[in-house]
């Protein structure tokens, strides 16, 4: 008497390639299409405790990165420029194929010396309760040093097109020997630009229909960098060596 394997075996006899549906062999290929990547593998085979390791090795240096930079001002610097650098080339390649934008308008500045841009924010800050203002008061190498970013300013905005940072540092560099770092240069060119703006000691003045004066800014202070207006009590003076 036949046992039951052998009558299972005889009403479902094994397949193999030559009986894939019309009698035909499998298509190359068909066998790999849901198996794993080589990678896929490597994920999923890797020792739980060499990813633990990993991880806690990330952990460390990141800790290291942050407290080093933190205590280190020079290194900070190098991974912001680091960080400014790759936004720069990610924006270049986003903007492949796309029309130029629109240079920045340069704030409307008038045609002061040195001393006289001083002395214009000099009596400003006399005349202001904020707690910028005072700070600014005890500091005249620093109200020096605004007044010689507005002539740096007005000299590179001679065209109407907002002067860079990097032009802007250059400059300072050159004709006034002040040495600046691009957070340092970012700040002074957003205060050069408030100071500019209505009610500011250095607004353009233009006739008023009535004959009094009145005060007038083309454009407002940017802001790229938040940095906070110069007339924020919470906005910080730039320190330049």
């Amino acid at each position: 008497m036949p046992r039951e394997q052998d009558r299972a075996d005889a009403r479902f006899p094994a397949m193999d390639d030559s009986d894939h549906q019309d009698g035909g062999p499998l298509p190359a290929g068909a066998d790999q299409a849901h198996r794993l990547t080589a990678d896929e593998l490597a994920f999923l085979l890797r020792d739980p405790m060499l990813r633990a390791r990993e991880a806690e090795r990330a952990a460390k240096s990141n800790r290291s990165r942050t407290e080093r930079r933190a205590a280190d001002p020079a290194y900070a610097e190098r991974l912001r420029a680091g960080d400014r650098e790759r936004q720069r080339r990610r924006r270049l390649r986003d903007s492949i194929g796309r029309p130029e934008p629109p240079e920045p308008v340069a704030a409307d500045l008038p045609d002061l010396t040195v001393a006289q841009a001083e002395a214009r924010l000099t009596d400003h800050l006399d005349g202001s309760p904020s707690a910028q203002a005072a700070q600014l008061r005890g500091r005249p190498d620093r109200i020096r040093l605004y007044a010689e970013a507005f002539v740096a300013y007005r000299i590179l905005s001679a065209g109407g097109v907002r002067p860079t940072r990097g032009a802007l540092a250059a400059l300072l560099k050159s004709r006034f020997g002040r040495t600046v770092t691009p957070s340092q240069i970012q700040k002074l060119r957003d205060h050069v630009e408030g100071f500019a703006m209505a009610g500011g000691p250095w607004a353009m003045e233009s006739p008023h229909p009535s004959g009094t004066a009145r005060t007038r800014s083309t454009r407002k202070a940017d802001t790229d960098s938040h940095a906070p207006g110069p007339h924020d009590p919470e906005s910080p003076v730039p320190d330049a060596g």
